[in-house]
């Protein structure tokens, strides 16, 4: 056989377009075989996760008898999210964050767990400076059953009658945006989030946030304010409200007007 020949229709065959695209293509089938095959197994594969055995309440230790493992799908996994944590490793001897319980047969999740360190933190501990606790009376119903948690990110509402107007004509206007939640306690002063399931239901008395001190001097004048019948209204929102927070500032200069209109300022 000549040599040459061989070579020279190697060559033709291998630069004939069409077989460069049969090859491509054949390639490209290949390589989707595998990455759906290992989509699939990795989707069906069952992974081991840890989940709570008992109620666990804030600032709780999670010790070792506290913790089982259960197989679920690996899809279930992936919908979860990055929050889910899936090793027992990272869960044993660290503490439920303050604000946040655990019901039994849950999952764990990072956000609600937090290391010595920081569970031995009070909830004033990180103040930013030139910031002052406003602790704002609520209940049940004006926290919407008490959904109002630890780490949220809220507005407030102004409600009040102008009694300068025809028929005292109600006021009701946003007043405050973006403001964290420190905690929610009862009337005992009790984290109303700590409580060990089944024990009594939550009745929330208090609200505490931190607000920047011209924000503070604001509020408490308008408890004070002889007329009105002003009320704070607590207005909690979505989840990416309080992932993307925004500077705590007074959204409308009218109810501020409104307020200090009814005080006094006295120098120094």
């Amino acid at each position: 056989m000549n040599t040459e020949k061989v070579k020279t229709s190697i060559k033709r065959f291998f630069s004939n377009p069409n077989t460069l695209t049969f090859f491509l293509v054949i390639g490209l089938v290949i390589v989707v075989y595998f990455i759906y095959n290992y989509t699939v197994s990795r989707a069906i594969s069952p992974v081991t996760i840890p989940y709570s055995t008992k109620m666990l309440t804030s600032k709780t230790q999670i010790t070792n008898d506290a913790i089982g493992t259960v197989k679920i799908s690996g899809s279930f996994v992936t919908l979860s999210g990055n929050g889910l944590i899936q090793s027992k490793a990272k869960i044993l001897n660290q503490y439920v964050a303050e604000g946040y319980q655990i019901p039994q047969n849950s999952f764990f999740y990072k956000e609600a767990i937090v290391d010595e360190n920081q569970v031995s933190k009070t909830s004033f501990t990180d103040l930013p400076d030139n910031y002052s606790i406003y602790n704002l009376p609520v209940n049940f119903h004006s926290t919407y059953g008490c959904s109002i948690m630890p780490g949220n990110y809220i507005d407030l509402y102004f409600k009040a009658k102008d009694t300068d107007s025809p028929g005292s004509k109600i006021i009701f206007e946003l007043f405050i945006k973006s403001i964290q939640v420190y905690k929610v306690v009862d009337k005992e002063g009790v984290d109303v989030f700590s409580y060990a399931d089944g024990d009594k239901e939550p009745v929330p008395k208090y609200i505490y946030f931190a607000v920047p001190n011209e924000i503070f001097e604001l509020l408490r004048k308008a408890e004070k304010v002889p007329k009105g019948s002003i009320e704070i209204i607590p207005v909690p929102r979505n989840a990416g409200y309080s992932e993307n927070p925004e500077e705590t500032t007074i959204a409308n200069e009218a109810v501020e007007n409104f307020i200090l209109s009814q005080t006094e300022y006295i120098a120094d």
